[in-house]
């Protein structure tokens, strides 16, 4: 699997920026990776309603992939996306906390 590094742009007037707000409340985060000439837009929750978390696990998220980037798994095909189980898929916050 090839490595993605990041590819943002940092606005220091809007403390929120790369943060959106689901409708259920809860952030989640949304950047670029690039890797092997191509790029991949990533979205991912951060489990989070509370601002002030979602900027802290953001300023995490981010300086870990600067530090090691982060893998950029091939994308199933339709039918194989349908078939994987939810148990499957861990979350990031997950795998930042173990290393």
């Amino acid at each position: 699997m090839p490595i993605g590094h990041l590819s943002i742009r940092i606005n220091t007037r809007r403390r929120d920026h790369h943060l959106w707000l689901n409708n259920g409340g809860v952030y989640w985060v949304h950047y670029t990776l690039h890797f092997d000439h191509r790029k991949r837009r990533i979205r991912r929750s951060l489990r989070t309603r509370d601002l002030e978390r979602a900027i802290a696990l953001r300023d995490e998220l981010f300086d870990h992939i600067r530090e090691h980037g982060e893998f950029v798994a091939p994308r199933p095909s339709g039918i194989e996306r349908l078939e994987r189980p939810m148990g499957e898929q861990r979350h990031w916050l997950s795998l930042l906390w173990q290393a």
